[in-house]
């Protein structure tokens, strides 16, 4: 059990995090608050690489190197009117912490980087534990990270996400993908004379929307959903749109690839393109670039492919026994929203996930983490951080 001062540590930590607002590519003030705590807490070494993320160092005894990972970018805050409590004031009230990051995923951060700095102190960390605070993954997820991973080539990583206690072994890939439909320009008093782009996206979204998607016993299923449209010209007055562009994102699942999944999309619109000589369209993967708070630039497809880590291998045997034994179930779980996660293993690294919180409470306004859960991944970290040999 923690004491009471290290209770009191890892909310001030936490706290202190969660008053920074960190939107993706203005996360250099977090970032230095971060390694001021690392200081404090005596990590050997902290380093920030050219992309602004932070790895600060703890060497114990023989082990693994393993990373434990949490982003510390957060999506933005909203309407401000509509949060009961400042998203930026570190407020505790009603034994959770509210704002924005809180969950999403701060207080992870403040766990793991205070209990693994608590075991070497206590002298009975294995191995090394790189605490990972890295930046962008709300933009493309592990696009940044990979940095970490190229320099430290570790043995395991843990991604810190919430799962609300349990051991995640397996996460669901994500696609961001874009359907384009072309017509022809005319005036709108006319329109016979024109051919109208946002009537057939209009028809897309219908059609697309009859899509079965697939589904994996564990993961769930492969969801697409419209989350963004817009027609060109825009603004336009009293002009047919000759171009429209829907943005969709697909839940990607096991086995799935960027072909696979626009194969069906691409069915779609031959089918529409078959029963309508004006209609054309196409479907792509979306390539997305994201400038780091250092200036340092990344381009990225945006595809991040499903993964599982199998029940039975040592990392997860171990890391199970260890959570169990600092009084946890530690059940086995899975994330349905993708993380740093994807891109380590597609790398080939074994990934876990272990975190506080849960899945729903991210990106929502009054976004918060209950401090029970706070102090338990706390006392999780401590144990994994005693139990990986290599």
């Amino acid at each position: 059990m923690l004491s009471e001062a290290r209770r009191e540590q890892i909310l001030a930590i936490a706290r202190s995090l969660v008053q920074i607002p960190s939107l993706s590519g203005e996360e250099g003030a977090v970032i230095e608050r971060t390694a001021a705590w690392m200081r404090e807490l005596g990590y050997e070494s902290v380093h920030v690489d050219d992309c602004g993320n932070l790895v600060g160092v703890l060497y114990g005894g023989d082990g693994a190197t393993v990373v434990y990972d949490s982003h510390v970018d957060t999506v933005a805050a909203g309407d401000l009117s509509a949060w009961r409590y400042d998203p930026f004031g570190g407020t505790v009230a009603d034994g959770k912490l509210y704002g924005r990051g809180a969950c999403d995923m701060k207080g992870s951060l403040a766990a793991s980087l205070a209990a693994l700095a608590y075991a070497k102190q206590d002298g009975v960390l294995r191995g090394t534990a790189l605490v990972s605070a890295s930046v962008g993954e709300e933009i493309i997820e592990g696009l940044a990270f990979s940095r970490v991973l190229e320099r430290y080539a570790p043995d395991l990583v843990v991604i810190c996400e919430s799962t609300e206690l349990r051991l995640v072994t397996a996460g669901r890939g994500r696609a961001e993908i874009t359907v384009t439909t072309y017509g022809k320009s005319a005036h709108a008093s006319t329109p016979q004379l024109g051919v109208n782009a946002l009537k057939h996206m209009a028809r897309l979204v219908a059609a697309l929307d009859q899509l079965t998607p697939p589904e994996h016993e564990r993961l769930g299923k492969g969801i697409l959903e419209p989350t963004e449209v817009i027609s060109a010209p825009f603004p336009s007055v009293s002009v047919l749109p000759y171009q429209c562009r829907a943005r969709y994102d697909r839940r990607v699942l096991l086995g799935e690839t960027a072909e696979s999944v626009l194969e069906p999309i691409r069915a779609v619109i031959a089918s529409l393109a078959a029963a309508d000589p004006t209609f054309r369209a196409e479907a792509s993967v979306d390539v997305g670039s994201f400038t780091c708070y250092t200036g340092t630039v990344l381009h990225g497809k945006k595809f991040q492919t499903a993964w599982q880590t199998d029940w039975h291998s040592p990392f997860v045997r171990a890391a199970q026994a260890a959570l169990q034994r600092a009084g946890q179930a530690a059940e086995i779980g899975h994330y349905n929203f993708c993380t740093n996660g994807s891109y380590a293993a597609s790398i080939g690294l074994p990934v876990i996930g272990y975190g506080a919180g849960s899945e729903t409470t991210a990106h929502i306004t009054d976004e918060y983490l209950a401090l029970e859960q706070l102090f338990s991944a706390a006392e999780g970290y401590y144990a994994l951080g005693t139990a990986f040999w290599a």
